[in-house]
């Protein structure tokens, strides 16, 4: 999300930092849809009880977190984005109960679920419980597209916009992290592939897999309260088939039937982890079949048209909710959209062809400008026509035109402020959180050269994620036009666990092996939490290197010049 001033290795998608309100010189309070401020209302800040002994945190922040009471102890499910969102939920459930944690269960891996776990309990001081992979794409938090997506989250979630831009995010009232942020999940060390009875504290818990938003999504059901805990797939907002932070392919046929396996259970209570819980064993059924049918429909009819030879373009004209469903309000567009779903699935199925030959291979991006310029009458009257649009607000065409001509002009003024005016326009008429968010976001870029800042990453929680993770992301980084007539090595050498590596250059490739090679150049002596540390932006590796932190056993300046082919993203 930001621009990005990453370390090296370590960009959590959620880092991200808060921004204050305008200056005086700046844009006047954005307008809003009333649909959009009314919907804040689902994010009441407060503690509901659903039933007896469940009970659901609202509004602290992007989730909920759930605390169900037992015998002689409480069950948390869902941890909240940082510790301290966390240590404010348990303080809420302490004045409910002060009966110990027992147990945490993460419905799945997403960081407004997991982050916030070291408030509930220390590490090993309780069991955590979660789906086989769950830890796996925990630790991912370090990989090759994670710059990419942190800025694209922070447009999203809107997280330096003002109270007038950034209104809700649609399925919370905002992503509660910051600079000043800390971040610890604990480790799960009871996981399951498919189902997993418990007992804890007296209570008889059911935990079943149900991929959908994520692939280790999981459901927590209650059979003897008639209680179904249902994570992410299901929320009060028609959901993120797609989301435009990006995401791998959310499989949204399995998505439909992970929702029948909830219905089947015939629930009196849905609790979600966004949003409101849902009572009533007839209203839970009629809004479960809603929602699993829009997901079907939706998937359906792309499939029908996609078959029939259309191009996403095309598709997205023609697939919209039936009105029974359209007028459902946990279906209405304030997370997903229709349009955003039908062109994942088109991609998810057929890849990013559009089966149109003029678009099998475009102009690159410089003569397509150049031949719209030319078509306007030249780069002065293309200026004007996306001009003249935003004047009889078409911000969109305004928009489009702007991407020519940056193209054309690099970075003129001029038309840096006509693409921040146009995607004002557009933001203060869209309802969906997530798009106004985006445009909103974008447009203080351009205006303000936004920078980002790092949450704190504590030695602790470093120390749970393996070293793999944070060397696997440097191939990604390598500037491959360096390094093409480059055959090197440089080893690692981790002294705390003993764990060694070499990476690799070859002609433009970077690869990392287990083991030392005995043709590296030089070798990196140091431990995991030095190395982590650096990577993660909070240790100097000058400072380190002057101290007996960080060694180079061997050419110095032949290490330093083989780190220095790969990017540092600012």
């Amino acid at each position: 999300m930001r621009f990005l001033s990453f370390s090296l290795l370590f960009p959590l998608f959620l880092v991200l930092t808060a921004c204050g309100g305008e200056n005086a010189s700046g844009p006047a309070p954005a307008l809003a849809p009333e649909a959009l401020r009314e919907h804040s209302t689902l994010f009441r800040k407060g503690v509901e009880e659903v039933t007896d002994g469940v009970y659901v945190a609202i509004g602290y922040g992007l989730a909920n977190s759930i605390m169900l009471e037992g015998d002689d102890g409480i069950v948390i499910v869902d941890t909240m984005s940082t510790q301290e969102e966390g240590q404010e939920v348990l303080a809420a459930f302490r004045e409910i109960t002060d009966k110990p944690v027992k147990a945490l269960i993460y419905t799945h891996n997403h960081a407004d679920h997991v982050f916030g776990a070291r408030a509930f309990a220390a590490p090993g001081e309780v069991p955590v419980y979660a789906h086989a992979t769950t830890q796996d794409k925990i630790n991912r938090v370090v990989n090759e597209i994670r710059p990419i997506i942190t800025l694209r989250s922070m447009r999203m979630f809107g997280t330096y916009l003002d109270g007038s831009e950034r209104i809700n995010d649609g399925i919370g009232p905002h992503l509660g992290v910051n600079e000043d942020s800390n971040l610890f999940s604990l480790t799960p060390d009871h996981t399951f592939e498919d189902e997993l009875d418990l007992n804890i504290a007296g209570l008889h818990l059911r935990l079943i897999h149900a991929p959908g938003e994520t692939d280790d999504q999981l459901f927590v059901w209650l059979p003897e309260k008639k209680v179904v805990l249902s994570g992410d797939n299901i929320y009060q907002a028609f959901p993120n088939l797609y989301t435009i932070r990006g995401t791998a392919y959310r499989d949204v046929a399995q998505w439909a039937r992970s929702l029948d396996k909830i219905r089947a259970l015939e629930p009196e209570y849905l609790v979600p982890s966004h949003t409101r819980p849902l009572i009533g064993a007839q209203r839970i059924h009629t809004t479960l079949t809603h929602y699993r049918d829009a997901i079907q429909y939706v998937h359906d009819q792309t499939l029908r048209y996609m078959n029939l030879g259309l191009t996403p373009d095309q598709i997205v004209e023609k697939v919209q909710l039936p009105p029974h469903l359209a007028s459902d309000p946990w279906l209405q567009e304030f997370y997903g959209k229709v349009s955003w779903s039908v062109r994942s699935i088109f991609s998810g199925y057929l890849g990013w062809f559009d089966g149109n030959s003029s678009t099998l291979q475009p102009r690159y991006d410089s003569e397509q400008a150049q031949r719209m310029a030319d078509l306007a009458g030249g780069t002065e009257a293309l200026m004007s026509a996306a001009q003249k649009a935003l004047k009889n607000q078409d911000a969109q065409w305004a928009l489009s035109l702007t991407d020519h001509l940056q193209v054309l002009t690099q970075g003129d003024q001029a038309v840096t402020d006509l693409r921040a005016r146009a995607l004002r326009q557009l933001a203060e008429q869209e309802s969906n959180p997530n798009a106004r968010n985006y445009y909103f976001t974008e447009a203080r870029e351009l205006e303000q050269g936004l920078k980002p800042g790092r949450t704190k990453t504590s030695p602790e929680f470093l120390a749970t994620l393996p070293i793999e993770n944070f060397l696997g992301a440097m191939p990604s980084l390598l500037k491959a036009e360096e390094t093409l007539e480059v055959n090197e090595a440089l080893g690692f050498r981790f002294r705390d666990t003993g764990k060694t590596f070499t990476l690799r250059i070859r002609q433009g490739i970077a690869l990392i092996e287990s083991g030392l090679d005995d043709d590296s150049v030089a070798t990196l002596d140091t431990s995991e939490i030095t190395w982590k540390s650096i990577a993660a932006g909070s240790r100097s590796a000058a400072l380190a290197l002057a101290g007996d932190d960080l060694n180079i056993d061997g050419d110095k300046l032949d290490a330093l010049r083989i780190l220095g082919y790969f990017e540092k993203i600012e």
